[in-house]
């Protein structure tokens, strides 16, 4: 895969690499085979070894880091980060809850700081080359999440940082209550980069409101109104390794097309890596 610099640049971003092998293999897949040119690995994966093993497949896929306040054990010490753990020292099983908490003014910024520093540490120990930061689900475009983001970039020199999602579409009417939900995050997520400092600047978002949903039409459409500039598209792969037969539907499918390829050189689109923006 060749990474060059364009009027348009694309970054195709797989998130939650290590959060299930079917999404590690779908990653390597529409890589190996498709466009996706990015990954950013869950923070707080049980199993850090294998990502590494796992991303030695894949050399030139760029890397960062799924920053994650949900669902399994924290990466710091919980005795460092209580008011994100419920009574068992786990993370809250569900986003809402981190809402919630959130709401409540119960999550203290420190504690988000310390764990996030203590996520990215984890991964830089092994060696992997950090580019980007992201967080997991809609908790990032919390002003108090994304303000700990930045810090924890700046500390260890990583220039690429999430900070958007795409504008409304005709799309979200299709699926109104998250079409609502995400434009209420756009909203908050405009408001947190007013906070930010110089790493507020990333590149523009799409495929929020479908990851995981992605289609060949949907990527299409989306290629069709990129401008100039830098683009990021963010997309959820899942494929069971397990299978010995091809998936009959799902984003798989999209980011390996053919189609999907022809309009990128028809339109003079770069892929390119978060590494390659900055």
């Amino acid at each position: 895969m060749e990474f060059r610099g364009a009027d348009i640049r694309l970054v195709v971003n797989a998130d939650g690499f290590g959060l299930s092998a079917a999404r590690t293999y779908g990653i390597l897949m529409a890589h190996r085979n498709g466009i996706v040119t990015s990954t950013s690995v869950l923070g707080n994966a049980r199993d850090p070894e294998t990502i590494k093993t796992d991303l030695g497949q894949a050399p030139s896929l760029g890397v960062g880091v799924l920053l994650s306040l949900e669902d399994g054990t924290p990466v710091a010490k919980p005795e460092a980060v209580p008011s994100l753990l419920d009574g068992n020292g786990k993370f809250p099983s569900k986003e809402r809850e981190i809402l919630f908490n959130w709401a409540k003014v119960a999550m203290q910024p420190a504690h988000i700081e310390a764990e996030f520093d203590a996520q990215v540490a984890r991964l830089r120990d092994l060696g992997l080359r950090l580019d980007h930061l992201c967080a997991r689900g809609s908790v990032g475009f919390l002003p108090v999440v994304a303000q700990a983001m930045e810090s924890v970039a700046r500390r260890h020199g990583i220039a690429g940082l999430r900070t958007a999602v795409e504008r409304p579409t005709l799309a979200w009417a299709s699926d109104l209550p998250r079409g609502l939900a995400t434009a209420a995050l756009g909203a908050m997520a405009w408001y947190s980069r007013r906070q930010l400092g110089a790493r507020r600047h990333g590149p523009q978002s799409w495929g929020y409101f479908e990851r995981g949903r992605l289609d060949e039409i949907r990527i299409l459409e989306i290629l069709g109104r990129l401008g100039p500039g830098s683009h990021e598209l963010i997309c959820q792969p899942d494929l069971d390794p397990a299978s010995q037969e091809p998936p009959a539907r799902g984003e798989v499918i999209a980011l390996t097309s053919s189609r999907v390829r022809e309009a990128l050189a028809s339109r003079h689109i770069d892929l390119c890596r978060w590494s390659d923006l900055f």
